[in-house]
Order: C-alpha cells, then structure tokens, then sequence
C-alpha cells in the first residue's frame, strides 16, 4: 500500500497522466491512508458475509415480485434490501470488532502520533515503552467494554429490524 498510494506510486501515475489531478495526492501517512487500508483489509470478509446471507434468501421471492410487475430497482429495495438487513449487522458487528483497533494500519500507512494516533497504540505504549501494566490494562478493558456496547447496540437494532413493525399486541 505504502508504495502503491505514495505521491510517486502507481495510483497517483494514473491520476497524473490522465489528467485528474495536477500534483500528487497525499493518500499515506494520514486518516485517508487508513481509512483504505481498513476498507481494503475488511471488504474480503464483509463481502464473503454478505454473499453467504444473500445466497441464502429464497429467490421465489424476487421471482414473485418480478411476476407482481416490480422493476429490478424495486425487488432490490423491498424484497432483497430488507432480508439482507440481518447479515449487513452481523458483517458490520464483526468488521467493528476486527478493526477497532486499526493498530497495524495506523502504524503501517497512518500517522501514529497524528491524527490516526488509535486506542490501541495507547495501550501497547503504556505496556511496552511506559512498563505501565495497570495503565495498559485499564485501556483493553475500556476498549472491551466500548466493543461490547456496540457490538450490544448492532444486535439490538438488527433484532429490530429483523422482527419487522409491532403488532400492537393483537395477534
């Protein structure tokens, strides 16, 4: 990546010769570099989740919305969209999970001490240059406990979601 988005990497090459750009784009070392680096890590395993969910949705019933006179648009939004609500939480639970941290690629392609400058950074810090274990453990512990919040938050919504509207008790 570093050498790929650098000012005189490939990527910047193309931008150039066609004409996008006038001067290189710094897309390392900064919040962009790491917001792509986490997009290219994630996207494997969040499209892998999703392919999954999607293959296992009856396709009877996109057939039966296509045979009801909706359009491709509209099978999307109101047939497929809404039953793929449940996998798009989980595959958005575990991306959180998984990059929460962001450790390797604030340190690798961000800027450590800028403003990529992560939790988890302040805890290696705290345990291996600081010897401050008590510190160290005190951050993983509120990085757990905002992991779990969240994480609570994402099931609780797609619980909802996934119910549908409430019947209002009559049934």
């Amino acid at each position: 990546m570093l050498r790929f988005f650098a000012p005189n990497g490939w990527f910047n090459r193309v931008l150039l010769a066609s004409g996008v750009v006038d001067e290189p784009t710094q897309l390392v070392h900064n919040y962009i570099g790491t917001l792509i680096s986490l997009l290219i890590a994630e996207f494997p395993v969040v499209f892998l989740l999703l392919l999954g969910y999607a293959s296992g949705i009856d396709p009877n019933l996109e057939r039966a919305g296509r045979m009801l006179g909706a359009n491709a648009w509209q099978r999307f939004w109101r047939i497929m969209l809404p039953l793929m609500v449940p996998g798009m939480a989980i595959a958005a639970a575990l991306s959180f999970v998984a990059t929460f941290a962001v450790f390797p690629s604030a340190v690798l392609v961000g800027e450590p001490a800028g403003s990529t400058r992560v939790i988890a950074l302040a805890a290696w810090q705290a345990a291996y240059e600081r010897f401050d274990y008590s510190m160290a453990s005190a951050i993983a512990i509120t990085m757990a406990a905002i992991e779990l919040v969240v994480v609570a938050a994402i099931l609780f919504a797609r619980s909802r979601a996934y119910r549908g509207p409430s019947t209002g008790g009559k049934g």
